[in-house]
C-alpha cells in the first residue's frame, strides 16, 4: 500500500477510534448490521457495560495500521544509524597498543559495573 493510502487510513482509524461508531457485546451477537458498517468506518468500538471490550477493525484497515507501524519503525531506525555515524563522525580508529589499552579499559569498566551489580552497590 502506497504510503499516502497507509496515511489516509490510519486517521480514519484515529479519527473513528475518538467519535465512531459503537455496538454493544449484546448488539454484536445478535445482529448483523455492524457488517455493513465495518468496511466505510474501517473501526468500530464494541463495549459491555459502558467500557471498551474490544476494537473491531477491517482487513485493509488493520493492514494499514500495521503498514504505518512498520514505517514508523523504518523512519526510527534509519534516524538512529544516523544519529549513530554523526556520533563516530570525528573519531579516529585506535590501533596497536592505543587499541589493546582502550580495549582493556572498556572491559574493566564493564567487570566494574557487574561486580557492583552482582555486590548491591
Amino acid at each position: 500500500m502506497p504510503p499516502a493510502d497507509t496515511l489516509e487510513r490510519v486517521e480514519n482509524i484515529k479519527r473513528h477510534a475518538l467519535h465512531g461508531p459503537r455496538i454493544t457485546v449484546t448488539e454484536l451477537s445478535r445482529s448483523t448490521d455492524w457488517r455493513s458498517q465495518l468496511p466505510s468506518a474501517g473501526i468500530i468500538e464494541v463495549t459491555d457495560r459502558g467500557d471498551t471490550a474490544a476494537w473491531l477493525l477491517s482487513d485493509q484497515d488493520l493492514r494499514a495500521l500495521v503498514d504505518g507501524y512498520v514505517q514508523l519503525e523504518e523512519e526510527l531506525e534509519q534516524a538512529q544509524i544516523a544519529e549513530l555515524f554523526e556520533s563516530r563522525e570525528d573519531a579516529s580508529p585506535l590501533s596497536g597498543g592505543a587499541l589493546k589499552d582502550a580495549a582493556r579499559a572498556v572491559l574493566r569498566t564493564r567487570k566494574d559495573r557487574l561486580a557492583a551489580l552482582v555486590d548491591g552497590r
